[in-house]
């Protein structure tokens, strides 16, 4: 790797044997200067397609931060069998930093969709909460709990989908499954209500999982039929939300998505 220039002790700007450039870490390399060669065994990891901001971010994040999400990325790679961009390691280290000084100041932050993401996307919460144990193993900092929820969105969100995946308009589709509840109860929804927040997030979620063909199938059975018998109208309107992502998506919903959907449907009207 040949270094244009040196962003800190342990990171500089390179070009590789192909002339692309690539920020490289790595124990002090930054002490090389221009137009030296570094040993590709002293380099850790490389980043390619770095934004201007993230130099910033280099810049200014201790390294035992950056290793640190280096070694949650690694692991998670590893264990949920997901293929992450390099630059995930770069804005996970910016989400660990201000997590950190949070903590240090005794700032909070309430997470209301922690369960909801633990019921839906179980296994990257687990690794968030291995993440807390990497982070105080290699930090000394002890993060609350409620910090996986923002950890895991990082996984849930930053994975690489083959490039031949249609890319769904997010907004427009929980705008016309908004326009079917409404039209369905004659009724019209607050879009700034928490329950709304919690219907366009659980929505989000549901697409990706779509998207990737990995809709939630569990033994709910007997708690379906149960919702599907106490609230046969949001059944219906639940139902005529699925004919349309199945259109949108040519993928059926299954029982258990639908359940999760008049669950939603039931909070929105809950306020109304």
């Amino acid at each position: 790797m040949k270094v244009i220039k040196s962003i800190n002790n342990n990171v500089s700007l390179c070009l590789d044997s192909r002339g692309r450039e690539v920020i490289v870490f790595g124990k002090g390399i930054g002490f090389y200067r221009p137009d030296e060669d570094i040993p590709l065994y002293k380099i850790n990891r490389t980043f390619y397609n770095i934004k201007d901001t993230d130099y910033g971010i280099l810049r200014s994040i201790p390294t035992v931060i950056i290793n640190t999400s280096i070694e949650i990325v690694d692991y998670v790679s590893d264990k949920l069998n997901i293929v992450f961009p390099s630059s995930t390691a770069i804005s996970l280290a910016d989400h660990l930093q201000f997590a950190i000084q949070r903590k240090e100041q005794s700032i909070y932050l309430p997470q209301p969709i922690m369960q909801d993401i633990y019921q839906l996307y179980p296994q990257e919460m687990e690794a968030a909460f291995e993440a807390l144990r990497i982070i105080e193993r290699m930090t000394g900092v002890k993060l609350p709990r409620q910090e996986a929820s923002t950890i895991a969105l990082h996984f849930i969100t930053d994975r690489i989908n083959p490039s031949n995946k249609k890319i769904l308009d997010t907004y427009e589709i929980t705008e016309k499954c908004t326009l079917i509840i409404e039209d369905n109860f004659h009724i019209q929804i607050d879009r700034e209500s928490f329950n709304y927040s919690r219907f366009a997030v659980h929505l989000d979620y549901l697409l990706r999982r779509l998207s990737g063909r990995n809709q939630i199938e569990s033994e709910n059975q007997s708690l379906f039929e149960e919702m599907k018998k106490n609230y046969p109208d949001s059944y219906r309107c639940a139902l005529l939300i699925g004919d349309y992502l199945n259109t949108q998506i040519k993928q059926k919903i299954t029982d258990e998505e639908i359940l999760y959907m008049v669950i939603h449907i039931n909070r929105l009207l809950a306020r109304i």
